[in-house]
């Protein structure tokens, strides 16, 4: 099981390490990501941790829509004619194709990104002459970027299956936006700034020393904490787990109609 899923993985990260139009749209997001964040330095230039996680935070904005944005349509490419045929003469079963499918360009994708981060903790701690820097660096990729950038890509695909991929690539941006910055000029109820959050402000501010907005003490938006922030996370992880089985059911529900249609 974990040969065959680990094969599919590495196949379709192949895959889409050969497309072009990824790099092509990944590498100028990058490049903005960059310039706003103050690499490699940051823009908190009185503390390199902090400098570190706002720029966590920002690749988690703007970098994880692009990912999802790009790779919006991988589980829906099992249902086109021809592949899936194809699909189902290989080894893996469902769940372990379609987590393949998700996963094996989630981690190709995601790849500028944590160079961006990882490279400005290392440069901090090579400036600092301590490695905390790059320690902070690690600590904001896997509590912020890679969580909040596979909920995005999962529940891109999710709605893949239920709407064009076109559209779905539209509704990423301003859907992302609404959970993770909307401002309270807009007045639209949002689950912003909160615990529900999967921007990782909770994270950023335990663990990265980034200073979160005044919290009114409500129970979706309690004071930064090490508890608080390992909830965050979770729920994220949670949210995530739940939409790619979801994601899955869809899948299975719809090769049982074909079957039984076709």
């Amino acid at each position: 099981m974990r040969g065959v899923l680990g094969a599919t993985i590495h196949y379709e990260a192949l895959l889409v390490l050969r497309h072009r139009v990824v790099w092509l749209s990944l590498i100028p997001l990058c490049a903005l990501i960059m310039l706003l964040g103050g690499f490699p330095q940051g823009r908190d230039r009185t503390d390199e941790i902090a400098a570190i996680g706002d720029t966590a935070l920002l690749i988690n904005f703007l970098g994880s829509a692009g990912v999802a944005v790009v790779l919006a349509d991988r589980l829906a490419a099992q249902r086109r004619p021809g592949l899936r045929e194809l699909f189902a003469a290989t080894p893996a079963d469902g769940r372990t194709r379609s987590v393949g499918l998700v996963l094996g360009p989630w981690l190709v994708a995601s790849v500028p990104g944590a160079l961006v981060l990882l490279v400005m903790g290392l440069w901090s701690a090579i400036s600092s002459g301590g490695p905390a820097p790059l320690a902070a660096a690690v600590i904001g990729l896997v509590t912020i970027v890679a969580p909040g950038s596979l909920l995005l890509t999962v529940l891109a695909n999710v709605a893949s299956l239920l709407l064009p991929s076109v559209v779905v690539r539209v509704l990423v941006v301003p859907c992302w936006y609404w959970a993770t910055l909307l401002t309270p000029l807009v007045p639209i109820p949002t689950v912003t700034g909160t615990v529900l959050s999967p921007l990782g402000g909770y994270q950023a501010a335990q663990w990265l020393n980034v200073t979160l907005p005044q919290q009114d003490g409500g129970w979706l938006h309690p004071p930064a904490g090490a508890g608080y922030a390992a909830l965050a996370l979770a729920l994220t992880l949670v949210t995530t787990a739940l939409a790619f089985l979801a994601g899955h059911e869809l899948l299975a529900r719809s090769r049982c109609a074909e079957m039984e249609f076709g």
